[in-house]
């Protein structure tokens, strides 16, 4: 492999270019997580107590059988889970496709997440729902964002865009693991340890930081070639 090729993105950008660029995206995004935490809790703290309904109703829900399946979200989206699973498929894809790129995609990715929420919780405080919340041992103040969330739409994505980049797995195919971060989604709204604005917030930063880190790590899908064609 060529010297310089080593230092040039799939996407065809310099390491210097890649990393000015990843560091904007990851200050802008982290200063929009920061700012939706704090207007949730600053000019519509009054107005979102509308969203411990949603908590009641799930408690109202609750049953032995409902709360196991539960308990299997919330581990989903530890983050010992998703690091393993992520440093898994960094290295399978790396050592399969014979590039570090994936490695340095998962590694980025994971890095941001963490970022995101460290801002979040430490810089915007927020009281979790006024219900009983089936998990010992969480932080009071510590519900915005939720971390669960955004791990396992983590799990769910970084499978999503390496698949897309390095397979010709059918797009209907990749849609289905959507339901990685959906089944989390609902298990910490069950347990009671976020709100709905919580875990939609993470789902959508972390959609986002994995949208930047794709685009700028992770090579374009190439086009089957057309019947008929010349494929040379």
């Amino acid at each position: 492999m060529a010297a310089s090729s080593r230092f040039t993105s799939p996407r065809g950008r310099s390491v210097g270019r890649t990393g000015v660029a990843l560091l904007v995206g990851l200050a802008v995004l982290g200063a929009a997580v920061v700012a939706a935490g704090w207007v949730l809790t600053h000019p519509l703290k009054h107005t979102m107590r509308g969203e411990n309904g949603v908590n009641r109703w799930f408690v109202d829900q609750r049953t032995g059988s409902l709360t196991d399946v539960a308990d299997g979200g919330t581990h989903l989206g530890e983050t010992i889970t998703g690091l393993v699973v992520l440093v898994l498929l960094g290295v399978g894809f790396a050592l399969w496709k014979r590039t570090w790129w994936p490695l340095v995609f998962v590694a980025l990715f994971d890095a941001g997440l963490g970022l995101f929420y460290l801002a979040g919780t430490q810089l915007d405080p927020r009281q979790r729902p006024p219900v009983h919340i089936l998990q010992s041992g969480l932080v009071q103040n510590a519900s915005f964002p939720s971390g669960h969330t955004a791990t396992a739409t983590g799990i769910g994505g970084v499978l999503a865009a390496l698949l897309w980049a390095y397979t010709r797995v059918a797009r209907w195919t990749l849609g289905l693991l959507v339901l990685v971060p959906t089944y989390t989604l609902l298990s910490r709204l069950y347990v009671g340890a976020h709100h709905v604005s919580d875990v939609l917030t993470a789902v959508t930063y972390a959609g986002l930081w994995l949208w930047v880190c794709a685009r700028l790590l992770l090579p374009a899908r190439a086009h089957a070639a057309q019947p008929g064609r010349d494929a040379g």
